[in-house]
């Protein structure tokens, strides 16, 4: 997707997402859990949401209330330790509305920072605002950011300092611009324009992240028309709102780059990961790292797969740890890099045979255990249950996997969705049909244990 194309809605991507439409009956208890879950619950419908989690059970969402697209507005909660909902909270944004794009960012101290595009669906460019707050003290007011053209991205980081930095990619008919806003409690934001477009390249794939001191890392990546080169621009904060120039570097890419992610180490190291197209629309898919040493270049890319079919999910830790997590004809794979650099083996997950696999999502905690949610079918129907599986230790790749338990009545069970926090706990989200009349409802467990 062009981020010319003015006043285009972008599709909304997260890490821990729930989307539903039509509310589903309470359905009897479930039998007991796989190992580390906790029963699933049946979550509030919304018209879409993401979750957050920081150790302990202390669990956020944040979500756009029912309504007409243009009425909505964004709105928090508590999840609880035992996964139930607390009471919502709605965040005025300068009376504002509309819900385009969620972004949620949440420390070890429960202290986050919430970003949502004031996306209303009529003629004019798509704003920005952002909320400070915590799990016990839910942000009810907003700030609108300042923006001239249309927000087609947005990614968000909340250091220990409780220091946040929001990121978004903004665009008019003839400019596309990477800007960069520190919040701070009790202080007006400070903005910087991190780099500037002005030509006919797609400008996309925005991460954002933190090392271990708490300072900011922005990326993106630029492709030209005919899909290649792509390169990757770096944009480095010090942590009170200043940011060194961008440096631009070139992909090592033969096709056109579809989706990346950028992961920031302790020491302000970099991994990328990114899926180049296939040489056909529904020929596979290739998945490639590289690394960059803090400050420096990206090297050689490594290949981890030529043969991706379908999802793609990857997450990453400050000690290095990378996990992929992809679907190939032949079944959902797993690939992990070490602390030290290094690439493990390719590994199977779940049952063996031809299956239906549609979403895949993947968590790493700071310890660098990994936490693999999935849905799973036969192959002659849509998945119908979810399935998870743990890293035994931090050095380990998940092992056996087990089937989240579902509440009674549940089926077609599919979409999974998790939110991992630095100590191992988190939550998960799908989506479960009750009736034929009854679909897409949504349910939510938590992660109690964070290995198996």
């Amino acid at each position: 997707m062009s981020m010319m194309s003015l006043f285009r809605r972008a599709p909304m991507a997260s890490a821990c997402l729930i989307a539903a439409a039509g509310a589903g009956a309470m359905a009897p208890a479930a039998t007991a859990s796989a190992p580390g879950w906790s029963t699933p619950h049946t979550a509030s419908v919304v018209p879409f949401g993401i979750y957050g989690a920081a150790p302990n059970g202390q669990g956020v969402q944040l979500f756009a209330t029912p309504g007409a697209s243009q009425s909505r507005t964004a709105a928090m909660r508590a999840i609880k330790s035992d996964a139930t909902q607390g009471k919502a909270v709605t965040i005025d944004a300068n009376g504002r509305p509309g819900v385009g794009l969620l972004s949620l960012a949440i420390n070890t101290n429960a202290k986050l920072v919430s970003a949502w595009s004031l996306d209303t669906l009529s003629v004019g460019p798509i704003g920005l605002a952002a909320a400070l707050g915590a799990r016990t003290a839910l942000p009810q007011v907003g700030t609108v950011l300042p923006t001239t053209g249309s927000v087609s991205a947005v990614a968000t980081t909340m250091s220990q300092a409780n220091t946040a930095t929001v990121a978004w990619i903004e665009s008019d008919a003839t400019t596309t611009w990477i800007k960069a806003a520190t919040l701070r409690a009790d202080a007006t934001p400070i903005v910087t324009v991190l780099g500037t477009d002005t030509g006919s390249a797609e400008v996309e794939n925005l991460s954002a992240g933190l090392d271990g001191s708490g300072r900011p890392t922005v990326t993106w990546t630029s492709t030209t028309p005919n899909g290649t080169p792509t390169t990757i621009a770096v944009a480095r904060g010090d942590g009170t709102g200043a940011f060194a120039p961008a440096t631009v570097q070139t992909l090592t890419a033969t096709a056109p780059v579809s989706s990346e992610r950028t992961f920031v180490r302790d020491g302000g190291a970099l991994t990328a990961v990114w899926v180049e197209s296939g040489s056909t629309p529904s020929a596979p898919a290739t998945l490639r790292t590289a690394d960059a040493p803090a400050g420096g270049a990206f090297g050689a890319p490594r290949t981890i797969s030529t043969a991706v079919t379908g999802a793609v999910s990857w997450a990453g830790a400050l000690d290095g740890r990378v996990a992929l997590f992809y679907l190939t004809s032949a079944g959902p794979r797993v690939t992990l890099r070490s602390t030290s650099g290094t690439w493990g083996a390719t590994r199977a997950v779940g049952p063996s045979g031809k299956r239906s696999v549609r979403t895949l999502s993947v968590g790493v905690d700071a310890s660098g255990r990994v936490v693999l949610l999935w849905d799973d079918g036969p192959a002659s129907s849509a998945p119908n249950r979810i399935l998870t599986a743990r890293s035994s230790s931090s050095s380990n790749p998940p092992g056996a996997y087990d089937q989240v338990a579902q509440r009674g009545g549940d089926k077609n069970c599919a979409k999974p969705s998790l939110a991992v926090s630095s100590s191992g706990d988190g939550l998960g989200s799908w989506l479960c049909d009750i009736t034929s009349k009854s679909q897409g409802s949504p349910r939510l467990a938590r992660l109690t244990k964070p290995s198996s």
